[in-house]
């Protein structure tokens, strides 16, 4: 990777930098920038040599700065990206100030399109974010409140709401608008996190919803919460992940269209076939695909494709082929017809079904006589998936380690990583409990969307208080709806004068 800093008056920082990259495959955590010798100075490049998973074509990058230093601020020029494996090139561009008082966006975070062969990876669009806040008494909130939107391409970052047309936000039973502009659009939103600092006279919050229109597509979506953000109410929890509410109508979809493709193989056929789709909702009707004179299909080496309306069947696990001659013909003599491989899309949710079939159907007169291929590999469509994002609680239980020092009075934040995605920072506090003491087991709950699988967790502390360092033995982390439960051995210090230096650790599923 090499960063090309502007030569501009000032264009050089002092701060850390920290990068955020994401692909068609998924995204990066944000990695750090290693600022050794004279890195990011007026009219520089620097190149780095860095270890990634492999999630590319890449679609855009994110970059922070952390304002800190006695140069805080940086113009970003542009940055260009090559694999080491097969030599392709991706290029970013700015060309402008990251600085909160430089130029004319004036942050200390941007995102940037990728670039493939002179080709913009994304689109841009922008956002327009409406609020409401319950009409409950004491809804209101003078907090400062945050959110982040996900979609099918990435995250928003973190997104302040600052300027609203009312001067007083959040008040009870109002509604707030916010606008932002020239953002790379992440296409179908699936979920929103929404939380805010608890600053202020009267912090908390109870939020009805929030809408969140995409003004390129003309497309609203919006997130029902209807839940309390408060640390004096409900389960006192300050951040909430909204699902999006559109999802809900495919979930309850009954009929949809199925795209069926159909290679056939070294011998063809002039006669008529007939497929089911047996689905783990239902089974669909018989789909009978003509073969004429006028429109020839299944002919040796080629692929035909049909579309039909349906039933939803659910996921689809197998499916019914036969072959029968059209009325009035008798049964020729010849070759079986050779299916190689059919694809099944289903256009509602867009989840393809591939099935490797590679076999020759005789030609039969009657349907009893037909053959049955179980799916072969299933590809799922972001659509499908977000549908799995539903409110679980989970149980998190922490183990401090037995030896002498090993408890802590810093402040305590966990981040549990699952499939898909994550809850974000959380604080573990708990009321009137002495927390986190030597060989004491502490429990705690969080709320937030449907993790999957667990992939790992990252606990961390901010080393305040007068003993900080903390040997942690062991996570465990519950999802109380399936009961399933993820241990995540530590055995570990979180201390600057000790082990390895770092007051946080990531832990992986024990085996």
């Amino acid at each position: 990777m090499t960063v090309w800093t502007g030569d501009i008056v000032g264009g050089g920082t002092d701060s850390n930098i920290f990068m955020t990259l994401y692909g068609v495959n998924g995204s990066t955590e944000e990695v750090q920038l290693d600022k050794k010798k004279a890195r990011f100075e007026r009219g520089q490049n620097d190149t780095f040599v860095m270890e990634i998973d492999d999630i590319a074509p890449f679609t855009k990058m994110r970059m922070r700065l952390d304002g800190l230093g006695n140069r805080p601020e940086w113009f970003l020029d542009k940055v260009l990206l090559k694999n080491m494996d097969n030599g392709d090139l991706t290029m970013f561009y700015y060309g402008e100030w990251l600085s909160e008082r430089k130029g004319e966006k004036k942050t200390l975070v941007c995102e940037m399109c990728a670039v493939i062969d002179e080709e913009e990876m994304m689109e841009w669009t922008s956002y327009t974010v409406t609020v409401k806040t319950s009409n409950v008494f004491g809804a209101g909130t003078d907090a400062n409140v945050f959110i982040i939107i996900f979609g099918e391409n990435g995250d928003s970052g973190t997104l302040p709401l600052k300027r609203s047309k009312n001067f007083n936000k959040f008040e009870r039973n109002g509604t707030d608008t916010f606008s932002f502009t020239d953002m790379l659009s992440l296409g179908h939103l699936c979920k929103l996190r929404v939380w805010h600092d608890n600053k202020g006279l009267f912090p908390g919050w109870h939020l009805n919803y929030i809408d969140v229109k995409d003004n390129s597509r003309d497309e609203t979506f919006r997130f029902p919460c209807e839940r309390w953000l408060s640390k004096s109410e409900e389960d006192r929890q300050t951040v909430r992940d909204l699902r999006c509410a559109n999802n809900e109508i495919l979930e309850e979809m009954e009929e949809t269209t199925y795209e069926i493709v159909i290679e056939t193989g070294d011998s063809d056929t002039r006669e008529n076939a007939w497929i089911v789709l047996e689905g783990k909702k239902d089974r669909s009707k018989e789909f009978l695909i003509e073969n004429s004179p006028r429109h020839r299909v299944f002919r040796k080496g080629t692929t035909d494709k049909f579309e039909f309306d349906s039933i939803y069947v659910g996921d689809i696990a197998a499916l019914c082929l036969w072959h029968m001659p059209r009325e009035g013909q008798r049964i020729s003599q010849g070759d079986p017809w050779h299916v190689k491989t059919i694809t099944i899309t289903e256009l509602g949710f867009n989840n393809v079904y591939f099935f490797n079939c590679d076999y020759k159907i005789p030609l039969k007169k009657k349907k009893k006589y037909f053959k049955v291929f179980e799916v072969t590999k299933v590809t799922e469509s972001f659509a499908s998936k977000v549908q799995s994002l539903v409110p679980v609680k989970y149980e998190i239980i922490i183990t401090t380690g037995y030896e002498p020092g090993a408890g802590t009075d810093a402040n305590v934040a966990i981040t549990v990583f699952g499939a898909n995605g994550d809850t974000g920072k959380r604080e573990l506090r708990r009321r009137m409990r002495n927390l986190f003491e030597r060989g004491h087991t502490d429990r705690f709950f969080l709320e937030t969307l449907d993790l999957g699988e667990l992939r790992k967790v990252r606990l961390e502390h901010d080393g305040k208080g007068p003993s900080s360092g903390w040997l942690v033995e062991r996570v465990e982390v519950t999802n109380t709806s399936n009961g399933v439960a993820t241990i995540f051995a530590c055995g570990k210090w979180l201390d600057p004068k000790k082990g390895n230096g770092l007051t946080w650790r990531d832990l992986f599923p024990a085996v």
